[in-house]
Parts: structure tokens; sequence; C-alpha cells
């Protein structure tokens, strides 16, 4: 049975890249540019992104190299299409396949890297899916995510007036969906960044080398960590 998120996220594809671009004004793209330039991107690495969408965290890291060994899973089949369509301009160096957060369909320890951007806070449980995550990766593995966040005190103000006048607003109106927008205010605002979540991943002590770095006044995060040697 289709649950929610994936409905809502079903319902929103065909305008999902178009309003990413409008409402942030194209920076999402920045910031994810910004998380693949962060680590080394060797050949034949084996990188698996979490709630994929559209694919634009995939294809950004084969802008950065086309040999590499890459795969996206998503609950949205709506999206996965999508994405699937957009890997035709990559030679369909990627695969895209139908895969939860929280019950990751791969072996232990297969994975060099694993990343999820804008997704984690969707997730049905946080923690469920950090265990997920280190369970596939390779001892030493990288986790990379970037996920929006609460931004600096003094910018707050400004925010808020673009969350509900351009998020909540007009994303609603262009999508015809007014509560996946105001979906993704809500979990924006509630769901912890900076030092608030990387404590959430220390308390799993899976992970070592867990960092964070604010991006554009910390309207977004980019986390990076590595898995610790499995028991």
């Amino acid at each position: 049975m289709e649950n929610r998120i994936a409905r809502m996220f079903n319902q929103i594809s065909y305008r999902y890249d178009l309003l990413n671009d409008l409402l942030s004004f194209c920076i999402h793209r920045t910031w994810l540019k910004k998380a693949v330039n962060s680590i080394p991107i060797q050949d034949k690495l084996k990188i698996l992104d979490l709630a994929t969408g559209t694919g634009n965290f995939v294809f950004e890291f084969l802008k950065a190299n086309q040999n590499l060994d890459i795969t996206g899973i998503d609950i949205a089949e709506n999206m996965l299409e999508i994405a699937r369509k957009k890997n035709f301009k990559y030679g369909n160096k990627a695969k895209f396949l139908f895969g939860d957060a929280t019950a990751i369909p791969f072996a232990d320890n297969y994975f060099d890297l694993v990343t999820i951007s804008y997704g984690i806070r969707n997730v049905a449980n946080v923690e469920k899916c950090l265990k997920e995550i280190h369970r596939v990766l390779k001892p030493n593995g990288y986790f990379l995510i970037v996920e929006f966040g609460r931004p600096q005190s003094w910018f707050l103000p400004i925010f808020r007036v673009y969350q509900n006048l351009f998020i909540r607003f007009l994303g609603g109106l262009i999508s015809k969906n007014f509560d996946a927008y105001d979906y993704l205010v809500r979990t924006v605002n509630k769901f912890p960044s900076g030092e608030n979540f990387v404590e959430l991943v220390n308390r799993t002590n899976l992970f070592y080398d867990v960092t964070f770095k604010p991006l554009t006044f910390g309207i977004a995060y980019l986390y990076t960590g590595k898995a610790r040697k499995q028991n």
C-alpha cells in the first residue's frame, strides 16, 4: 500500500524539479555540488543515494565522474520514472530502483558511500535509517547528507517570511498541492539541524568523524561521517 509520503511525492513529481529551482533560486544545486566536492570521488566508487527523488544528487556525482557504480532508490515511483528519463542524458550510467531508506535492499558492507539529500527528515524512523546506512556501508565508508535546517538567528525572521510567502503559498499554488508544501515547512522547522543532528548521529555509536557545515546562512547543512567497523 502506498504510504502518505510516497503518495505526496508522487502527486507533486511533475513539478518537483521546476519548483525546487524556482523556490531556491537554484541554490539547492549549488549545495549538492559542494557536497560532491567535499569528498574524493574515485573511479568505480560504489554509491547509494537514498530518497533519490528525480536523481539530482546522483547526476551531480556523474557530472564529477562518469566512471561510478551509482544507484538511487526511492519509495515514490513517479519520481523514479522522471529520474530514469533524465538518466538517458547520462548514458544510463545510474540505476534507479524502488527502495525504502529504512529497509535498504542491499547486502551488508556493500557501498563505499551512502548519500541522501533533502530526504532524511521524511523517513519514518531516523535512527533506523542511520542503522541501515551503517549496515550497507563498508568499514570506514562515508555517509554524506544534505538537509534543510535552522538558519542563523539574524537570518531567521527573513527565512520565516520566505517560508510562508514562497514555499507555502507559491509552492502550493504551482504544484496544486498546498498540503505538500505546508508539510515541507513544518518538517524543516522541527527537524534537528547542525550540532543537534550530529548529536543524534553520535548517539547511535555507528559512525565517527561526524561533521556538519552550514550552507547559505544555515538554510541547509552538509553532514559527513565514516562508518565504524561492524561487530
